[in-house]
């Protein structure tokens, strides 16, 4: 099947599983994960693997769009309200889910090596399949607010910390003779990675902010902040940085220096539910429902502690800074959902540690199925049990508390 109508199919069969997920009373990402494992290689195979490497730019994209709007949230203001008690709570969970996680997988006779990275890819939560619930039920509130925040923070912390950890791992395991040059290597690729992310992004922030008064009408609006996403994405490729934090620098940076960032908040949004739904396609498209039968009680005990490490971090963190109950509440089961930054890391682990790279994967991308079915229905019962889901879907699972 040819690229073009590849995007056609995965497109028609996105809007066919979005009605279907909504008459079975299923959040729509749901619906868009479950059809691309079904038409993905472990399915019908009518998107294949040849496909899925071809379409790549479109999920870069989209994730590109989601960061660049979760950027469109760190308004000063509402950084200054919410942002340190935000950050506390991420660490929290995160830290709880690496913790957790790490000690698990060492109980269960995991590597030392292997356990710190299954721990480090259990912190993330998956920024687009969360936005993406917020979106489709138009959630708004306290709990809203501070998982936005929480979202960009988390993989911020996810990728400084995959950095770390990975550079450690890399220096342990070199003769000492090179062990200089290679932590001088690592050190200059860590740092790079952050701040010129950063800076590139801030850089293009800025361009938007000048550009932004000379747009007129929506329609240029659209094409402006789509263009610079685009060229923050791919610009970010070439110079070997971090998508994730070029795009949401750029959304901080704008949001913070124009009073327009609503409209192309707006616009943008009107342009994007294509590109968002070819996302969870082909994210879903990725999972291999076979390898659920590889979780043994390994893979048991990550998704149990990952889960654990995330809710009770939260929890104990809103406690602590006296966040309302609401907060206390339901914070932490909004966070399970884990999906495309938790593949990259994977990735990234085959091409530097081989020896460990099936046991980690193997772990990784069996829970990532579980937690992008759970994780987003998890979500939805928050949000209405929170109040804060404006479109109300009446189904045995959001019962009011």
């Amino acid at each position: 099947m040819n690229e073009i109508l590849s995007v056609g199919v995965i497109l028609l069969c996105a809007l066919a599983a979005g009605h279907l997920a909504q008459v079975v009373r299923l959040p729509e990402v749901t619906g868009y994960l479950l059809i691309g494992a079904a038409i993905g290689p472990a399915g019908l195979d009518l998107v294949s693997q040849d496909d899925r490497q071809t379409l790549q730019f479109l999920s870069e994209v989209a994730l590109g769009l989601i960061l660049f709007s979760i950027g469109l949230v760190f308004e000063a203001s509402a950084v200054r309200r919410i942002g340190r008690q935000a950050a506390m709570v991420t660490v929290a969970e995160a830290g709880g889910a690496f913790v957790a996680v790490t000690l698990t997988a060492l109980y269960f006779g995991a590597p030392g090596p292997a356990a710190l990275l299954m721990g480090t890819i259990a912190m993330e939560t998956a920024p687009a399949t969360t936005l993406m619930v917020l979106r489709e039920y138009d959630a708004r509130g306290a709990l809203t607010d501070v998982l936005t925040t929480l979202l960009a923070l988390n993989n911020m912390l996810v990728l400084v910390t995959f950095g770390i950890v990975t550079a450690i791992l890399t220096m342990m395991q070199q003769p000492p003779e090179g062990f200089f040059a290679l932590a001088y290597a690592s050190l200059y690729s860590l740092v790079w990675g952050v701040v010129g992310s950063l800076a590139w992004g801030a850089i293009l922030g800025v361009a938007l902010q000048n550009w932004s008064r000379r747009a007129r009408e929506s329609g240029e609006a659209m094409i402006l902040g789509i263009g610079m996403v685009l060229v923050a994405v791919g610009g970010a490729r070439w110079m070997e940085l971090s998508p994730l934090f070029v795009t949401l620098a750029m959304g901080a940076t704008m949001v913070n220096g124009t009073n327009r960032s609503d409209e192309f908040r707006e616009a943008i949004g009107k342009a994007d539910p294509p590109l968002y739904a070819a996302f969870f396609v082909l994210a879903g498209a990725e999972l291999q429902p076979s390898v659920l039968a590889t979780l043994g009680m390994l893979g048991f005990g990550y998704a149990l502690a990952r889960s654990l490490g995330k809710i009770v971090g939260a929890r104990l963190a809103a406690e602590r800074i006296g966040l309302p109950p609401v907060l206390k509440r339901y914070l932490g089961i909004c966070l399970l959902s884990s999906s495309s930054l938790a593949i990259g890391l994977t990735i990234q682990v085959r091409d530097q540690f081989p020896d460990y790279a099936g046991l980690v994967t193997g772990v990784v991308l069996a829970s990532v199925i579980v937690f992008e079915v759970l994780g987003p229905l998890a979500t939805r019962l928050a949000l209405v049990r929170a109040g804060e889901a404006t479109v109300v879907p009446k189904s045995p699972f959001t019962a009011e508390a």
